[in-house]
């Protein structure tokens, strides 16, 4: 069977641009490192690239969701444990005045505890790294804790009202997952010892030891609200390292199962670099070889035998 030139020219100029087509496809992988450059290449293959894609995507929003969380709760226990400082102070004052100390040195006392009421108020109105009041509930651009002062003067009555709301708020760490980021201590230690709240009390231990009616059951009533507010605030310290125990739990696991998502994404989508280095050089050579023997061949005819 013979061959014609046309033939031969048509299928061998086919197979160059076969080859050219093949190069710059590897071409393509190498430089980004995939073998599948669109989805039509594989189907199904595309389908669970875009599945692991979309849980990866989920997966690190619930990370980034983790680190907020991590972050408020470890704010909010830097506060809490500035306030346990304050409160045992307060108390360790108290504990140590007396009813028939001179007037001089239960002004002192007295300072001190007007001292450790304004850094208990300002504790209590501490906003967060993104500007919202930690213990106002829902109401984050609200003041929580507001100081009012009937009359001055010694042996007058003050007071501290709470402009929150009895909210608390939480974060999504996983699928169906919530974790509380914040406290009400309206709700707890600043609610120590009703009817008056633990702020109010302290304002008012400070004005009391300024007079000289001044009573041990005044100190002893004190002391006692302060025990029960340190009382609440361990609980609510408590919830907070076990919300910070849960966070760190899940984000171990949130980690490990992006790990192996990612791994099995680069196995779907990853090119075997040094496989394809060599198949791109294969083709490359036969190619060349392919270009050569058509220049050849095409350059021939009838007069070179002749």
């Amino acid at each position: 069977m013979r061959v014609s030139s046309l033939t031969f020219s048509t299928a061998a100029l086919s197979g160059i641009r076969d080859e050219q087509a093949a190069i710059a496809r590897l071409s393509q992988q190498i430089a980004r490192g995939e073998h599948m450059l669109a989805p039509k290449d594989a189907p199904v293959q595309a389908a669970r690239v875009m599945e692991l894609t979309d849980r990866i995507a989920l997966r690190q929003q619930y990370l980034a969701n983790q680190d907020k969380a991590r972050l408020a709760l470890n704010h909010q226990g830097t506060v809490l444990q500035g306030i346990r400082q304050v409160l045992e102070h307060a108390r360790g004052i108290l504990m140590g005045a007396s009813p028939s100390h001179e007037p001089a040195l239960r002004e002192q006392y007295a300072q001190l505890i007007e001292n450790d009421y304004r850094q208990l108020k300002d504790l209590a109105n501490t906003r967060d790294p993104s500007g919202n009041y930690l213990f106002s509930g829902f109401k984050t651009s609200t003041e929580p804790f507001q100081h009012t002062q009937v009359a001055p003067g010694p042996g007058t009555s003050s007071g501290t009202t709470y402009a929150g709301d009895t909210g608390t708020r939480s974060i999504e760490i996983d699928l169906g997952r919530r974790i509380q980021v914040n406290d009400n201590l309206d709700v707890g230690v600043m609610r120590a010892g009703e009817p008056n709240d633990l702020l109010q009390g302290i304002d008012q231990i400070a004005i009391d030891l300024r007079t000289p009616t001044l009573t041990q059951a005044q100190l002893d009533a004190a002391v006692t609200r302060l025990n029960l507010a340190l009382d609440d605030l361990g609980l609510i310290e408590r919830r907070v390292a076990a919300a910070q125990q849960e966070i760190a739990d899940t984000q171990a696991v949130t980690r490990a199962i992006l790990n192996e998502e990612k791994d099995a994404l680069g196995r779907l989508v990853e090119l075997d670099q040094a496989a394809a280095i060599i198949e791109l050089q294969r083709r490359q050579v036969t190619l060349e070889a392919a270009q050569r023997a058509y220049a050849r061949t095409s350059g021939l005819s009838l007069f070179n035998y002749l």
